[in-house]
């Protein structure tokens, strides 16, 4: 990881020691992997973040160099996790952008947390109820089953894949485990991400790629959260903080710049 002045470090938790990643100064944002991934997930982004804002990439529990989880883990206990993570670190409120099951940790973080949130930033999180994902579960298993997977079908969700990106890929997911990620995509199937996008009141941020597998329910969650901000990437997929770096980074900070005069009391 490069960074300006990159602290990596661990913190002490209820589930175990959490690894992060912090650099910059300002108002603290703290971003939320994807399933499988790690910190390694915002190597081009945090460079971008760190002159305005106070950094911190996590690896959630059982996956990156985080403690590996004991037990099964649900979309709550997860946000439960990141405000211990907040109290160990001393942050009193914070910004939050999480990809896919990051996108859900954001919607929970929204509804039991919501004082201890700034805005949060559902990147590529799926709106599906739990009969859908259970019609799609062979997919599911298919993906994370197997940690370590081939250059062509990371190709077919990342734009650009070098040797050493797919290496670091498939190094955080072996480090992850198949358990470890069925689990987290049992926690997404069993959240109920209709009923707590509804309930979501504070700034929220809906982004999408063009080419990734969540546009396809984009409309679904914007009629759940009509108040929130969308933004749709073009040529970029799962992963568009790999695929297109600094637009994501561009989209977030306008989003973050315009929540700032949010009143609560409206």
């Amino acid at each position: 990881m490069r960074g300006r002045a990159m602290v990596d470090g661990f913190v002490a938790t209820s589930f175990g020691r959490i690894h992060y990643v912090r650099s910059g100064h300002g108002e603290p944002l703290l971003l939320l992997h994807s399933n499988g991934n790690s910190v390694y997930e915002f190597e081009d982004v945090i460079p971008r973040l760190e002159d305005a804002y106070d950094t911190i990439a996590w690896d959630m529990p059982g996956q990156g160099d985080s403690d590996p989880a004991v037990r099964h883990l649900t979309i709550d206990d997860y946000a439960g996790c990141v405000v211990e993570v907040m109290d160990g670190l001393g942050i009193d409120d914070a910004f939050v952008a999480g990809t896919s099951i990051g996108g859900f940790v954001c919607a929970s973080l929204a509804t039991r947390h919501a004082a201890r949130m700034k805005a949060v930033a559902l990147i590529e999180t799926m709106f599906r109820s739990e009969s859908e994902w259970a019609e799609n579960w062979g997919m599911v298993e298919a993906n994370f089953g197997l940690p370590t997977q081939s250059i062509e079908k990371v190709q077919a969700r990342i734009n650009r894949v070098t040797p050493e990106f797919l290496e670091r890929w498939n190094i955080d997911r072996n480090k992850a485990g198949a358990w470890s990620m069925m689990s987290v995509m049992w926690a997404i199937r069993e959240y109920d991400i209709g009923s707590a996008a509804r309930r979501i009141s504070i700034p929220a941020l809906l982004m999408f790629g063009t080419k990734g597998p969540t546009i396809a329910t984009m409309d679904q969650f914007r009629a759940a959260v009509p108040q929130a901000e969308v933004a749709v990437l073009p040529d970029t997929g799962h992963f568009p903080m790999i695929d297109q770096p600094g637009d994501f980074v561009a989209e977030l900070r306008k989003f973050f710049s315009r929540s700032r005069s949010f009143d609560p009391s409206r």
